[in-house]
């Protein structure tokens, strides 16, 4: 006699999967669903990023399961890779945020630049506006460098 309990769990697995997938891709209208993070270029996808996001719906899945079976494996090993996840899009942000830094200082210091070879220019002060010039030219130098990191980045990426 054919027992039909796999075959309901299979069919109850699929579908809380499919549902789980829409839930988490489209987060009914919440700041943090996947149509408001890919909307503007504020986050840039990335590999790490994707890999943190599959985890999360793999951690959630896999919660779900061993909620709807009673399995506190399941359960527990769900719960461990949604917090990987959210230390791996952590790790993201520290990366952004270093990133920008570096940007940061350098329009600093362009801005810092031409406010002080204006003020040279308006008093007539020679030195004023050399220094001013050389923060720009620093400036220029530093987004080079920024540059130059950008590309060794995404060729290892």
């Amino acid at each position: 006699m054919i027992s039909l309990q796999p075959i309901r769990k299979f069919f109850l697995t699929m579908i809380l999967t499919i549902m789980l997938a829409i839930t988490i891709a489209f987060d009914f209208g919440t700041a943090n669903s996947w149509a408001a993070t890919t909307a503007p270029a504020a986050h840039i996808a990335t590999m790490n990023r994707g890999s943190a996001f599959s985890k999360n719906v793999e951690g959630k899945v896999q919660e779900a399961i061993g909620n709807i079976t009673g399995d506190p494996q399941d359960q527990i090993m769900g719960k461990a890779k949604q917090v990987e996840s959210q230390v791996r899009n952590a790790a993201e942000d520290v990366k952004d945020n270093v990133e920008l830094q570096g940007r940061t200082k350098a329009v600093t210091k362009n801005m810092e630049g031409k406010a002080q070879e204006a003020i040279g220019n308006m008093t007539g002060n020679r030195k004023d506006q050399v220094v001013g010039k050389a923060k720009q030219v620093e400036s220029q130098a530093r987004n080079a460098v920024e540059d130059v990191k950008d590309s060794v980045r995404d060729q290892l990426n």
